[in-house]
């Protein structure tokens, strides 16, 4: 059987995917929550996937794969039976050394049927507490009353899970972000606990039942995707939705996920799973004379600080119910489900002319079925929408091997502006993706001499208005990136993005028109992992915005060393980085190091320097511990920040302990 854990040798790979595409999501996005890459991680290095067993679904779970590369292995497997040993994927069609390298420690070789072995439980532990040195203005008291900020500058974290051998498993997690009180008359308990219990028999018709909180993913996402949606990324041909139908979750996203149950039964190739949900969420609520209530919006950042922030706390009850049945045999799966979902308060927002066609009401209805279909080297999927079983809105896409080692992605999506769902979490431009089409286009390329080429086009149209943009508009997404393997550990990457997008801006009259806002991001990236204890990087960014209001550019180049020593029980990573945007909208995002399981993305904006210190060291084979210190100097300002959340200085400190006891 394989690795049980992420072993040092090559977590750099896995967390090297993770890293690019948590730049594009938060540089999409501007989230930096990032939580549901820690479960994918998790998930895998937990539970390695049997390459004996495995179905689509479950080498779906494997990331860095792509579509192709997965119907490669099953036909593989299909023709030959079972493997007896992990070179044998080299035999597989389009499958490089490198993706098989990064396959080792999170899969194995079993047979078919598993024996009876005595019971046995493993799980880990993870304690985490990360503070801000400098003292923003929300925690200064003054003589008349409590600071703004209720609680202490501190953020806690902790995790708990357990497997066995057996069908059970279980979790548990505990978060209070900065500011939030803890323990005290503001708030008698902690802000975020959560967790869940499974049953997953290896037998008979129940497959899996969890109580708990859990993530949802259903077609490509326009119903229902709980957690990270698909994105557009370097992984050029991997835009199908490709999240887990249902699995329990330990996301510390307080406004995603679902909390309640699900069970599924099944019998051969058809099964079908009933869920409920029912949590609170954060709203903010406006009330008339007569007493009537109702909802102006959701919140979703999760904080809740000062007394405004807790009278908001879970004063609105969601609840989400359906089910969902779905079939599948070698080549084909096809699924339908309906979902129902109701708040106890309407949700009316302010009435603008974007926003006439957001949701509404207290209650929705959203039925969907998909598809996915492989044959002859293509793999078709789609998904058909309808919100209270009207205005029909869809996926559609394929991807295609024409050649070994070359791949293309053809994406089409047309969502009408009058579809709702407000669970939902497709491919798109917009995050209120209604009234928007798409087509995209994606290619991956395999060249002699170690280079990988991938690129990707989206052109898409918004046919109402958004957010600050007044009137229907379009634009496209092009993005080129080469990566090449050099001997001897080296590794040189090369990716540019050119963005033009829709935008206001103010005319020489009063009225706002819309205009053309263009992005041209330019990434060099070389490292060097040779076979000693060090590694190094080097990154060195470019960000140009044109539109007719001006001409912002900023750049950043930093660079990266990690050491390993005492037979690599202890290691330290640095950075020092240099950076200077003269503009918000030319900031740059970066992946940092950061401790085990956590990624850090911070916008670099302004002009200044950032230090970076990362100290791992495992005190027992058992037992881990990181310190992570982080500072930002400004030599554009004397303050930073805004808000509750001003520094009066030019720096900002961060210091984070965690620590990992496996059992």
């Amino acid at each position: 059987m394989g690795g049980q854990i992420l072993t040092a040798q090559y977590e750099p790979d896995l967390r090297q995917w993770a890293s690019d595409l948590a730049e594009l999501y938060a540089s999409d996005t501007e989230q930096e929550d990032l939580s549901f890459l820690v479960e994918d991680l998790l998930s895998l290095t937990r539970s390695p996937i049997n390459l004996n067993t495995a179905r689509r679904e479950d080498l779906e779970r494997i990331f860095f794969l792509s579509d192709i590369q997965i119907e490669n292995i099953l036909f593989k497997r299909y023709v030959n039976g079972p493997f007896y040993s992990i070179f044998e994927l080299q035999t597989v069609e389009g499958l490089p050394q490198e993706t098989i390298r990064q396959m080792e420690p999170i899969v194995f070789l079993g047979s078919p049927v598993d024996k009876k072995q005595p019971w046995k439980m493993w799980g880990d532990i993870f304690l985490r507490s990360r503070l801000q040195l400098e003292k923003a203005l929300g925690y200064e008291a003054d003589e008349e009353e409590d600071a703004v900020f209720k609680g202490d500058r501190f953020k806690h974290y902790l995790r708990i899970e357990a497997q066995t051998n057996r069908p059970f498993s279980a979790g548990f997690i505990a978060e209070k972000d900065p500011g939030e009180p803890i323990f005290n008359t503001y708030l008698p308990g902690v802000d975020l606990t959560t967790g869940y219990l499974r049953y997953q028999p290896k037998a008979g018709w129940l497959r899996e039942a969890v109580v708990g909180q859990y993530s949802m993913a259903a077609g490509q996402g326009l119903v229902v995707r709980s957690g990270m949606p698909a994105r557009k990324s370097a992984m050029a041909t991997s835009i199908r939705n490709r999240g887990p139908s249902f699995r329990p979750s330990l996301s510390a996203s307080e406004s995603t996920g679902l909390r309640g149950g699900y069970f599924t039964i099944g019998k051969g190739s058809i099964e079908m799973t009933p869920f409920f949900s029912l949590r609170h969420q954060s709203a903010r609520i406006q009330s008339d004379s007569t007493g009537r209530e109702w909802l102006t919006s959701i919140r979703t950042d999760g904080l809740h600080r000062t007394e405004t922030e807790l009278n908001q706390r879970h004063n609105v009850t969601e609840m989400a119910a359906g089910s969902k049945i779905t079939y599948r045999d070698r080549w084909l799966t096809l699924e339908a489900g309906h979902l129902y979902y109701h708040l106890n308060k309407p949700l009316i927002p302010a009435n603008e002319l974007y926003n006439q066609f957001y949701f509404r009401g207290k209650t929705n209805q959203n039925t969907w079925v998909a598809y996915t279909m492989a044959t002859r080297g293509i793999l078709f999927f789609g998904e058909l929408a309808m919100d209270e079983f009207s205005h029909p809105a869809t996926w559609n896409g394929l991807v295609w091997e024409p050649a070994p080692g070359f791949s293309l992605a053809l994406g089409y999506r047309s969502f009408p502006k009058k579809y709702q769902a407000p669970l939902a979490g497709p491919l798109s431009e917009s995050s209120s993706f209604a009234g928007e089409q798409g087509l995209y286009v994606g290619m991956e390329w395999q060249l002699p001499g170690r280079w990988v080429v991938a690129s990707y086009f989206d052109r898409y149209q918004f046919n109402w208005l958004k957010y600050q943009l007044n009137g229907p508009s379009n634009g496209y997404d092009w993005l080129l990136q080469g990566q090449k393997k050099l001997s001897g550990g080296q590794n040189l990457l090369v990716r540019y993005r050119h963005r033009q997008k829709p935008g206001n801006w103010t005319s020489q009259t009063p009225e706002m028109s819309l205009g053309t806002i263009t992005h041209d991001q330019l990434k060099l990236q070389y490292t060097y992992n040779p076979e000693e204890n060090w590694q190094s990087a080097t990154i060195a960014q470019w960000h140009l915005v044109n539109n007719p209001e001006g001409h912002f550019r900023g750049m950043m180049l930093a660079q990266d060393l990690r050491v390993m020593a005492l037979k690599k029980k202890l290691t330290v990573t640095c950075r020092y980085a240099l950076f200077d945007a003269n503009h918000f909208d030319a900031r740059l995002y970066t992946y940092e190091p950061e401790v085990l399981y956590q990624f850090s993305v911070p916008a670099y904006s302004g002009a200044g320097s950032r230090y970076l210190l990362l100290i791992n060291y495992k005190l027992k084979p058992y037992w881990h511990l990181w310190v992570r210190a982080g500072r930002w100097v400004y030599s554009d300002r004397e303050e930073s920040g805004s808000g509750y959340n001003l520094i009066p200085t030019n720096t900002k400190t961060e210091v984070t302990l965690q620590t990992r006891i496996k059992f």
